[in-house]
């Protein structure tokens, strides 16, 4: 791998209680591809991970963790967006929300004027994704309070289901066709 591709994060890991804990997170995101280092300190509850961001994402990290039975804290924001007036709109929003390091998944809806965002905390905070969406030429303002544990607001965020005419876009799927 070339070192310049490379990309270094330190992502919170709860429920580890022993080394060897440590060991089994080590080892699950060590298995992913495009992975050249990790290191998890028991103590902080982080895994300080080096990787190749085209071959590996956060929500693969996510997955890997879970896996083994711990836990990648996350949280759930709505935002709302102004200025969205069409589909090219809501997928430059979805791409700027996609594209911030600690972002695990952002659906927007062209019709609510919405992005429903599920992210890591100790990552990316609300401030961070509504300067996204400003460099990327709209309005967001949070609609729901940032940095709750998902468990704990989960209903007060969930997104009820609209109407066929609702377009709802995930941009976890950019990511992965980048790696292409």
């Amino acid at each position: 791998m070339n070192s310049k591709s490379l990309t270094q994060l330190s992502l919170p890991v709860h429920g580890m209680s022993c080394t060897g804990c440590a060991a089994h997170v080590e080892k699950a995101i060590s298995q992913l591809p495009g992975v050249s280092q990790v290191k998890v300190d028991l103590k902080a509850e982080v895994a300080n991970i080096t990787y190749d961001p085209h071959q590996v994402d956060l929500l693969e990290f996510q997955h890997a963790i879970s896996q083994v039975g711990y836990k990648v804290p996350t949280a759930e924001i709505t935002l709302t967006v102004k200025g969205m007036s069409c589909l090219s709109c809501s997928s430059h929003v979805g791409g700027a929300l996609g594209d911030l390091t600690g972002v695990l998944q952002a659906n927007v809806n062209l019709d609510k004027g919405t992005a429903q965002v599920t992210y890591v905390p100790e990552l990316v905070s609300s401030l961070h994704m509504e300067e996204a969406v400003r460099e990327a030429g709209y309005q967001a303002s949070a609609a729901e309070q940032p940095d709750l544990p998902s468990e704990h607001n989960a209903n007060q965020v969930a997104e009820k289901t609209e109407t066929a005419h609702s377009e709802k876009f995930t941009w976890r799927f950019k990511s992965l066709l980048k790696r292409s």
